[in-house]
């Protein structure tokens, strides 16, 4: 009797706990809690990473440590070449199948998106090969570094879990998604204390802990991910694969354009580390990459609202009414914009002594670069809403031109300012990009939410 009585209390609780999520849906409260749930685990591995970015400036010194992070670009670099961010096509097409119940659709949809993660995976490793082989000598990598880049790459592609973080984030589990994020930088400063007490500090060694904390993370995310896609994997679900293009219109499509959008992404930010390395040197290519990870430690709220606004865009693109979009695109915009302008203010308060404090007097020279690119992450941030909102509604095509331009722009001034300028010109280049990206997506989005008739944004128009 007293365990029917529990259970019944505990499923009265989890109907209200429901009930509760329903009625916030739609409104910058729950863009904000997601936000935050994923903040609370940025915000751990923030700190942490201050530490194990310190143990590795300190431990390896400039050279050596320029050559870790240019083999952390590459692998970056081809995920980011080869990579669907099947995550956005998880919550863009599979939320409808979640909201009508068709749990077998939404299978097919996941199913689908795994083979295609698995199979970007596998075309990465051959790019890596290729990559690595043709840039280990101008880096001046020898046999063992370069195979040790190889094997690295090789991890990272495998560690592939963007359709379980999809997942995670169109059932709003952002919560569970967070504490499979702080894996990584738990894994990451557990190793590198490791490598640094227990062994010779190396370029090898960091390389290892990196590759244990990626495999882990990922590890983390699907098992949280299939807890709460039961049901909709199964062995028929697979069998749909090939069907789900055609039950899904535009998926195909979508899914080339996501794949797109991150590679022009990548090219702003690892690709500009490989051409400083390959211009300026790996010392200076660490410098550059230090500067570019404080500066984006202290903008990360830019991506996790990103992130948090895709999901509820998307679900009140579904679900809602076009009043209601316009509401939630007009506080989140607000609420990104006074982000932007705390973390600038962040940034010419406490930026040098961070730098200092992290990397040692050897890296405060890099400050100017740490300004300019913290500035452009701050940029990032004040735009934050506005290409989720194309991508929820589903102007993708356009997202991926604005980003195409921005990204021409950048590779213009990269290509004229660091032969010359150095590393001070990329990131002058990235600056640049940044500003250009607010502007063209701030335009689109303005016409997109302000300018377009309700039933062209495709949800019913309403109070």
């Amino acid at each position: 009797m007293r365990t029917n009585v529990a259970l019944n209390a505990y499923r009265n609780w989890l109907e209200r706990q429901r009930a509760r999520g329903a009625a916030r849906s739609g409104t910058l409260s729950r863009v904000l809690e997601n936000t935050v749930w994923l903040l609370g685990g940025k915000a751990v591995g923030a700190i942490l990473s201050l530490v194990y970015l310190g143990l590795a400036t300190r431990t390896l010194g400039p050279d050596l440590f320029g050559q870790f992070v240019l083999i952390l670009g590459t692998g970056q670099a081809v995920g980011a070449v080869v990579t669907f961010s099947t995550w956005q096509v998880v919550v863009n097409y599979g939320m409808p199948h979640l909201h009508s119940g068709d749990r077998d659709a939404l299978g097919r949809v996941l199913a689908f998106c795994i083979a295609l993660d698995f199979g970007a995976a596998l075309l990465g490793c051959l790019i890596a090969t290729i990559g690595v082989v043709l840039l280990g000598p101008a880096l001046g990598w020898d046999a063992t570094l370069s195979r040790d880049a190889l094997l690295f790459c090789f991890v990272m592609l495998l560690s592939f879990r963007s359709t379980a973080i999809g997942i995670l984030r169109l059932h709003d589990r952002f919560g569970m998604a967070a504490t499979a994020d702080s894996v990584t930088p738990i894994a990451r400063l557990i190793g590198a204390l490791v490598v640094v007490l227990l062994f010779r500090p190396s370029v090898t060694g960091f390389l290892i802990a990196w590759a244990v904390a990626e495999l882990l993370t990922a590890a983390a995310h699907w098992v949280l991910a299939l807890r709460e896609a039961r049901g909709a994997l199964v062995p028929a679900h697979w069998r749909g694969i090939v069907t789900a293009g055609r039950d899904n219109p535009g998926l195909w499509r979508f899914a080339a354009i996501t794949n797109m959008g991150t590679t022009l992404n990548a090219l702003g930010k690892q690709f500009s580390v490989l051409l400083v390395g390959l211009v300026a040197g790996p010392a200076a290519a660490g410098g550059y990459r230090l500067a570019f990870q404080l500066g984006r430690a202290l903008a990360k709220l830019s991506d996790l609202m990103s992130r948090s606004a895709f999901a509820e865009l998307a679900r009140v693109h579904v679900a809602h009414t076009a009043a209601q979009l316009r509401k939630l695109f007009r506080h989140a915009t607000r609420f990104s914009v006074v982000a932007a302008v705390v973390i600038v203010a962040l940034l010419l308060l406490i930026g040098k002594p961070a730098l200092g404090l992290v990397a040692g007097r050897d890296y405060l020279s890099a400050y100017p670069l740490l300004l300019m690119l913290g500035t452009a992450a701050a940029l990032d941030i004040g735009g934050s809403s506005f290409e989720p909102a194309l991508m929820a509604t589903g102007r993708a095509a356009t997202a991926f031109r604005l980003r195409l331009w921005s990204t021409i722009i950048q590779a213009a001034l990269l290509a004229a300012l660091l032969p010359t300028w150095g590393v001070t010109g990329a990131a002058v280049a990235t600056l640049a990009a940044s500003a250009l990206s607010l502007l063209l997506f701030g335009i689109a989005t303005w016409r997109l939410i302000y300018r377009t008739p309700a039933a062209e944004i495709g949800v019913p128009d309403g109070a």
